[in-house]
């Protein structure tokens, strides 16, 4: 079976790119459950939110989505099967990154601060631990994803010890653009370079123009670092967890079904935090970066840089 990640496709089952593991049997075990983030860079948890609850989230983001717009979603069908009208690319899914109403909804908080998950990250961590105010909720349209990346050049301010939880509303097979994974990414010795360079960098302060993906071809990590993509058909209630500096990007989005997900950021809470992402965080009326910036250019009238330009600095010819 092949399956498009990025701009390119790979075969599920080759060198290249293989099925995720759970890890749910190490979940009455938190020295285990760190030894295995340490190891691979991520945990796949089946089950961990109640999915009833994901799935009612998904109707309350759903709801919000076509109280923005009559041609986000295809009115030929139910608006609770959330089929985007085809028309509907980039510019007209509504953003709904921040902290705002969607975000911070009952529904969709319940599901991204619940009990389930904060005892997660407190075993995991072994302490008391914090969240982001800041919630990075998309819905993801036909033909869309996400570019190869590592989630340090764009919260790297705080503590090393940050995490991400992906959290698929709905079931969401990899057509529909699942979370695919370098294993071993922010720790193999053919990353170091990466890790040095690219993987140190805030896009933020190198004013850099574009979305801050290193690459759009998966092919261009494993040929030039090695390591093996990894992804799997997500259920209501399955996250994918990583460090901030592993390597992860999306397959496409093959459907018209809206892909909605959230990426929320967890860590110690006795720990500096990025202050970007905390407190009364600004509403963003023009994403500098991420899927969104994609097709945007910034104008903020100071030396820009892109990634290719800082690919050449760093020797990757």
């Amino acid at each position: 079976m092949k399956l498009r990640i990025g701009s390119n496709e790979l075969e599920l089952g080759s060198e290249q790119l293989q099925e995720l593991t759970d890890c749910n049997y190490l979940l009455n075990d938190p020295r285990a459950l760190q030894n295995e983030l340490e190891e691979k860079g991520y945990l796949f948890v089946r089950g961990l939110h109640n999915r009833e609850e994901v799935l009612h989230a998904r109707l309350s983001v759903l709801d919000y989505m076509r109280q923005c717009g009559e041609d986000i979603l295809d009115t030929r069908y139910r608006w609770q099967d959330g089929i985007l009208n085809a028309r509907c690319q980039a510019g007209c899914v509504p953003f709904m990154e921040g902290k705002n109403d969607i975000t911070h909804c009952e529904a969709v908080l319940k599901v991204l601060e619940g009990y389930r998950v904060r005892n997660f990250f407190e075993k995991l961590f072994g302490e008391p631990v914090r969240t982001f105010d800041f919630k990075w909720l998309r819905a993801m349209y036909n033909e869309g994803f996400t570019g190869a990346h590592v989630d340090k050049v764009y919260m790297g301010r705080g503590t090393d010890r940050l995490c991400t939880i992906w959290t698929p509303f709905g079931d969401v097979p990899t057509e529909m653009g699942t979370l695919a994974v370098v294993e071993g990414s922010h720790k193999l010795p053919r990353f170091k370079k990466f890790q040095e360079t690219y993987g140190n960098m805030d896009v933020e302060e190198e004013r850099l123009n574009g979305t801050g993906w290193f690459t759009e071809d998966p092919m261009e990590i494993v040929e030039r670092f090695g390591g093996t993509w990894k992804t799997a058909n997500f259920k209501a209630g399955d996250v994918l967890v990583f460090t901030y500096r592993t390597v992860h990007m999306s397959t496409v989005n093959t459907t018209h079904y809206a892909r909605i997900s959230c990426d929320t950021r967890w860590q110690p809470a006795s720990l500096a935090a990025d202050p970007r992402y905390i407190g009364d965080v600004k509403q963003i009326e023009n994403p500098k970066f991420g899927v969104h910036a994609k097709k945007t250019k910034q104008e903020s009238g100071l030396p820009e840089v892109t990634i290719e330009q800082k690919k050449q600095e760093w020797g990757f010819d």
